[in-house]
């Protein structure tokens, strides 16, 4: 979830400008949350702890393994999976402040030999092959023109066997208003997203990187909420965020943001996903 580019900037001079006003209304994350009723909206924090924890149980984790984090944010998230699980976590975003900030907040807990942070595009990855045991991402795959293209460099980097989870907005069916077309086609746009996919789809560009489709799971219905309550934490701070954005960006964050939960055609996918390990590979080419 972010919120959106001026012209003049590329995706990680835009997070230098909003982190923190953003980071604030997300209870110091930069992804939503997952939402049991009755949903409290003091409660942000918990959510978006629900929903990264979420999203590694399904790695399944072992002490020790190295772990790739695409669009690590500030570092609160990977810094929470390395403290869960005991493993080594490498955060890449596109943001140098997002870095500095990260590497500030893993000093502070004491986990900084668990934790690694580095400007790097997801788009051109420069790990060597098979570097990562498993690898997230949470919203941020979202930004990729080509899931394909994504879904291979990520591929590369994983060791056979090693799985992969990510989070990513789905189309459950055709939008059905025009309002809500305007909502989508803006968020494209103005978020410097891909385009939307179905299911089928996204398996397709999965199967295409030449990965598994593991598990496929909608939890929009949990998400959804998300999208009211940061739009309202971000108006009630509106002059911070004034500060850094324009007008027009300031509607798109908060305005365009809080009504973004009204599209039920669009679903919130936990996507997990498996390289073949050489055995499986082996058997598949015969």
């Amino acid at each position: 979830m972010t919120g959106s580019p001026g012209a003049e900037d590329d995706l990680g001079t835009f997070y230098d400008r909003v982190n923190d006003a953003l980071s604030e209304a997300m209870g110091g994350y930069l992804h939503g949350g997952y939402w049991d009723d009755p949903v409290d909206p003091d409660a942000v924090e918990q959510a978006a702890d629900r929903l990264t924890d979420f999203v590694a149980d399904r790695l399944r984790l072992a002490p020790g393994q190295r772990v790739l984090d695409v669009g690590s944010g500030n570092g609160k998230a990977t810094a929470r999976i390395a403290a869960r699980h005991g493993v080594h976590l490498t955060g890449i975003t596109l943001s140098p402040y997002q870095v500095r900030q990260s590497a500030a907040l893993a000093a502070a807990l004491g986990l900084d030999g668990a934790l690694d942070f580095e400007v790097h595009d997801m788009m051109a990855l420069g790990f060597p092959d098979a570097s990562f045991d498993a690898a997230l991402a949470i919203e941020s795959i979202c930004h990729a023109q080509s899931r394909t293209e994504a879904f291979a460099g990520l591929a590369r980097v994983l060791r056979p066997g090693g799985l992969l989870v990510v989070t990513d907005f789905v189309l459950l069916r055709p939008l059905e208003s025009e309002d809500h077309r305007a909502l989508v086609a803006g968020a494209i746009k103005n978020y410097q997203q891909g385009p939307m996919l179905t299911q089928e789809e996204y398996e397709a560009c999965v199967r295409a990187a030449g990965l598994e489709v593991v598990d496929f799971t909608d939890i929009g219905e949990h998400v959804r909420p998300s999208y009211q309550v940061v739009g309202h934490n971000l108006a009630r701070n509106g002059e911070k965020l004034r500060a850094h954005v324009s007008e027009e960006e300031f509607r798109y964050m908060v305005e365009d943001l809080a009504r973004f939960g009204a599209i039920t055609e669009l679903g919130y996918a936990v996507v997990t996903v498996r390289k073949p390990d050489d055995a499986a590979a082996r058997e598949g080419s015969r």
